[in-house]
C-alpha cells in the first residue's frame, strides 16, 4: 500500500497536465483475484471489450493499453510465445527488444516492437508479460502514436508505472 501511495504522490505531482487533474483508479476484473489496480487521469476512458480487456485511453487516443488475465498451463514457459502473437503486426518480427521486467514483484519480460495497424498506421507497442503463477499471465500492452506529446508520454509512462497487480487468495 505504501509503494503505491507514493506512486500516486508521484504520478501527481511529475507532470503538470496530471497534477491539475483528478486522478481515478480502476480495478480489472471487478469481482475476482488476482486483478489489476491501476491509477489514471479522469480525463482517460476506461472500457472493457469484448474480450475481457481492461482497455485505457488518453483523450486523443495517442495512448492506450489493453490489460488481461491469460490462462495457460505453463505460464513461465510461455510468454515469449504469447509476445510473439500479440506482437504478430511488428514491423520486425517477433519483437525489437526483449528484456527483464514486472509487475507488483511478478517476473517476466517487456517486449518492444514497431506494429503496424491494419491501416498501415504503424505505432510503438510495449508489452510486459509477467507469470502470475503456474496458470495465469498478466499482460500489459502500451501503444504510442509517434504524434505523441511529451507531455503525454510522460504521463503513459507514469500510468504504466502505476498498474499493479492485486494477487488472489
Amino acid at each position: 500500500m505504501r509503494t503505491f501511495l507514493k506512486l500516486l504522490v508521484l504520478l501527481a505531482a511529475a507532470v503538470p497536465a496530471v497534477a491539475s487533474a483528478q486522478l481515478r483508479e480502476v480495478f480489472h476484473p471487478k469481482a475476482d483475484l488476482p486483478a489489476f489496480r491501476c491509477l489514471v487521469p479522469d480525463s482517460w476512458s476506461s472500457g472493457v471489450d469484448a474480450a475481457g480487456n481492461l482497455l485505457l485511453a488518453n483523450r486523443g487516443h495517442t495512448t492506450n493499453f489493453s490489460l488481461t488475465l491469460v490462462p495457460g498451463a505453463k505460464p513461465r514457459e510461455s510468454l515469449d510465445e504469447l509476445a510473439k502473437a500479440l506482437l504478430e503486426s511488428a514491423v520486425h518480427p517477433p519483437w525489437d527488444s526483449r528484456e527483464p521486467a514486472e509487475i507488483s514483484g511478478y517476473r517476466g519480460f517487456k517486449y518492444t516492437a514497431r506494429v503496424r495497424h491494419t491501416n498501415g498506421v504503424e505505432v510503438r507497442a510495449e508489452v510486459v508479460l509477467v507469470a502470475i503463477d503456474d496458470k495465469q499471465i498478466a499482460a500489459c500492452s502500451m501503444l504510442l502514436a509517434d504524434r505523441l506529446s511529451s507531455a503525454d508520454e510522460s504521463t503513459a509512462r507514469l500510468v504504466q508505472a502505476a498498474i499493479h497487480l492485486v494477487p488472489g487468495p
